[in-house]
């Protein structure tokens, strides 16, 4: 029967950041040090993790203005049916209203 290895932190930590190099594939780091790529390939995961748990929980945006529609500017669509179309104008700076009145033709 064949023994497991272990592998100390800091050898794991030696071999991620030396695949992770550039033009150093995974498979070349690890058969530097004599290692299994895919034993590597599970380190690799692991670092990554870590490293999005050290990203900041909340990142403040600006965002611009939007522009708001004039009361004036209205919407219109045409509905065709059997007896012809429906044609509704709706207030263009009222879309949830208009979009719950759709909703209600359809049920």
């Amino acid at each position: 029967m064949r023994q497991r290895h272990t592998y100390s932190k800091s050898l794991k930590a030696q071999v991620v950041q030396e695949c992770e190099q550039p033009g150093v594939s995974v498979s070349s780091g690890a058969l530097t040090h004599g290692i299994n790529a895919n034993v590597v390939r599970r380190w690799l995961p692991h670092k990554r993790n870590n490293a999005v748990a050290n990203l900041p929980a909340f990142v403040p945006l600006q965002l611009a203005p939007t522009a708001q529609a004039t009361p004036g500017t209205s919407v219109s669509i045409e509905i065709p049916y059997e007896q012809g179309a429906l044609t509704v104008t709706w207030p263009a700076f009222d879309p949830v209203g208009f979009a719950r009145f759709v909703r209600g033709l359809t049920r």
